[in-house]
């Protein structure tokens, strides 16, 4: 954790800051909730459909992207090609030309949980929203250094099970309070379990409670380091952190109401959460309440 950072540096940010994917693109569809912007330890990260679309910084100053996403044809005019057409196939060789293609081949690829994030979207501090009281600051944060370069479709290669991220980081702009969240879809086998026994979200969820608790000063330096930078770039009005809610919330989505009873007797009777506050919303596209996620999970 002490390698935990968040922040470009001045000379990646300037040179982020004049890239023309940046500026006709990116920062466009990052005003308009369809790219979520995030400061990662001397990378940027542009999350679309729950999916890391690019990367500035990984790899020296230059954008960058996975092959999943990245191979796209220049022009195609009919749903099936043949053999021979496939053999004259020409893709785009670059990522502003093909930008439009490569989010939408990226959206292949997206898990159910993280497309179900790439909702509160348009919580981000962005200079339309900029007055705003709530934001959603941060996706998939792992306090790890050692997976904090992972992206989300790399991960199946990488143990999963051994990537520990944090779905979601709240903010607080006026009481200036980071609020972090755990996010499953109704399907996730880890809010499951048999009556006498408790879900595994409820180990994952103190393990994170640990990780706050003991780095929380560290945290807030490096968000404040990563919010003056956010400002810069993005025109917005984050004012810097002063402290860290200590409890991972729960954030339950993607059920019908006739499940919501279900969940709710699962996860709830008993204190089976262990004092974590959860949120259950059915359908999270339509969701336009953070203040309220943010005020039930603490």
């Amino acid at each position: 954790m002490a390698d935990f950072q968040r922040g470009l540096g001045d000379e990646l940010k300037e040179n982020l800051r004049i890239q023309p994917l940046f500026i006709e693109h990116l920062k466009k569809d990052i005003s308009n909730n369809k790219i979520f912007f995030a400061i990662r330890n001397k990378y940027a990260s542009f999350y679309h459909k729950g999916c890391s679309l690019f990367s500035y910084g990984k790899m020296g100053h230059y954008f960058s992207t996975h092959h999943k996403f990245a191979f796209v044809p220049k022009k195609i005019t009919k749903s099936y090609i043949t053999e021979a057409q496939l053999q004259c196939l020409e893709v785009e060789t670059s990522f502003k030309k093909g930008y439009e293609k490569i989010k939408t081949q990226s959206e292949l690829y997206a898990n159910i949980e993280a497309e179900g994030v790439s909702a509160l979207y348009k919580f981000a501090p962005t200079r339309e929203n900029k007055h705003n009281r709530y934001f959603l600051v941060d996706i998939e944060i792992a306090f790890d250094a050692r997976y904090d370069a992972i992206e989300q479709y790399e991960e199946e290669k990488n143990d999963a099970g051994k990537i520990k991220k944090i779905d979601i980081l709240l903010y607080d702009n006026d009481d200036r309070e980071l609020l972090f969240c755990e996010a499953k879809h109704f399907s996730n086998k880890d809010i499951w379990a048999r009556e006498e026994e408790k879900p595994k979200v409820i180990e994952q969820l103190n393990s994170y409670n640990n990780q706050i608790s003991m780095h929380k000063d560290n945290i807030v330096k490096e968000y404040t380091n990563a919010f003056i930078e956010y400002n810069d770039l993005i025109d917005s009005k984050l004012n810097p952190p002063e402290s860290v809610y200590e409890k991972c919330g729960l954030l339950v989505f993607g059920f019908d109401s006739w499940q919501i009873g279900k969940i709710k007797k699962l996860l709830i009777k008993d204190n089976s959460l262990e004092g974590h506050k959860s949120k259950f919303i059915g359908n999270i596209i339509k969701y336009e309440d953070i203040a309220k996620i943010y005020e039930e999970l603490k």
